[in-house]
């Protein structure tokens, strides 16, 4: 394959400004009719939907292990630590052009959830999906009668 035949994409989660992960992956024979596909929305909405159990399911855990400590002083789940709002923001990128945008509220986690997040192990397969998204040929680009493409 040619040098132009691959392009260079970004995967990002951040926390406001805070990057939590940030990848950069290449995709062979890139299909820019999978920016509008069905096929990125809902892998994008099911990624940010298991992130977001994950981070509900670390929230339980945590308050079962300090439950002691948080009936003693309730504050530790005081989710205002900050005045403004707190937002993960996913991202999927070429260059500084961003094809994929999704906002999760991380005020919904407590501090000593939303400041520890780790997914280095789900990265690699999170770029593979996103790689076998953009280089496919054959997506759903209409919607209830609405082109998406």
């Amino acid at each position: 394959m040619k040098e132009q035949d691959i392009v260079k994409m970004e995967f990002l989660i951040t926390l406001n400004n805070n990057i939590v992960i940030q990848r950069y992956f290449n995709v062979r024979g890139y299909n820019s009719t999978a920016r509008s596909s069905m096929e990125l929305h809902e892998y994008m909405r099911d990624l940010v939907d298991a992130f977001e159990q994950t981070q509900k399911m670390r929230t339980v855990v945590y308050m079962m292990d300090n439950q002691y400590d948080i009936l003693e002083d309730p504050t530790i789940l005081d989710t205002d630590n900050t005045d403004s709002n707190e937002y993960f923001n996913f991202y999927v990128k070429i260059g500084d052009q961003t094809i994929c945008h999704r906002i999760l509220d991380a005020k919904l986690f407590p501090p000593k959830i939303r400041y520890t997040v780790d997914i280095r192990q789900q990265a690699k397969s999170v770029l593979r999906h996103l790689t076998d998204i953009f280089s496919s040929q054959n997506f759903v680009t209409n919607y209830m009668n609405y082109t998406l493409a």
